[in-house]
């Protein structure tokens, strides 16, 4: 697969609607039932435009992964958190990682990839590594910076991130992707990442009160 960085901005453009047109295919049609002659009928290009950036339909595939955790993890590392109270910080950590995981195309992708991973393993490996570690790190160093200011107990920075994390997704991802057609509400939303974050930090014997200002 050609590295971004070294292609011509065409070529660029190409291959973004390539994976703009997988992805469409892949979520109604599955990846086996995908053709590339149903993704170059779409995104335009030939079968060798493809082997060329993307070695072959799986390859296409791993693309459309890393494309859609990418646009994930990137809103979340726009969070300035450093520059709030610890609270508001985790608060607001928790509300835009929600509100980006229930929407309805965070959802289908979530679908599409877990049906494909018994089939292909490595595809698993890399749904986990670009999409929930990468968010997770996040969190990780974001609970490192507070150990070392002495604002958060000198406890294990990744299993805090891990526990955290858990709070804040409960069963709303695994709820809406049985129950089909059901959404959260925004209010409702707001109101559990409160309630998960105060749990989380008095579990590491944090008063909320303390760690910030109240939100309401």
């Amino acid at each position: 697969m050609s590295d971004e960085k070294t292609i011509d901005p065409r070529t660029l453009k190409r291959r973004e609607a390539i994976i703009e047109a997988a992805r469409e295919l892949f979520c109604e049609h599955g990846l086996a039932g995908t053709t590339l002659e149903m993704i170059t009928a779409e995104a335009g290009g030939s079968r060798r435009t493809i082997y060329e950036l993307f070695g072959n339909k799986d390859g296409v595939f791993e693309a459309v992964i890393r494309d859609c955790t990418g646009r994930i993890t990137s809103i979340m590392s726009d969070l300035a958190m450093s520059q709030k109270p610890m609270r508001d910080a985790l608060i607001e950590f928790g509300e835009t990682l929600m509100t980006v995981l229930t929407t309805s195309d965070a959802i289908r992708y979530l679908r599409l990839f877990l049906s494909e991973v018994p089939r292909f393993p490595h595809l698993g490996k890399v749904f986990y590594e670009t999409g929930l570690m990468t968010g997770r790190k996040r969190i990780i160093s974001y609970f490192e910076r507070q150990i070392s200011e002495g604002n958060f107990p000198d406890e294990d920075p990744v299993q805090a991130a891990a526990f955290f994390v858990s709070l804040i997704k409960s069963d709303y991802d695994f709820r809406q992707m049985t129950y089909v057609g059901w959404e959260p509400q925004a209010k409702d939303l707001h109101a559990h990442v409160i309630a998960a974050v105060d749990m989380f930090l008095r579990g590491y014997g944090i008063d909320p009160e303390v760690a910030g200002l109240k939100s309401s």
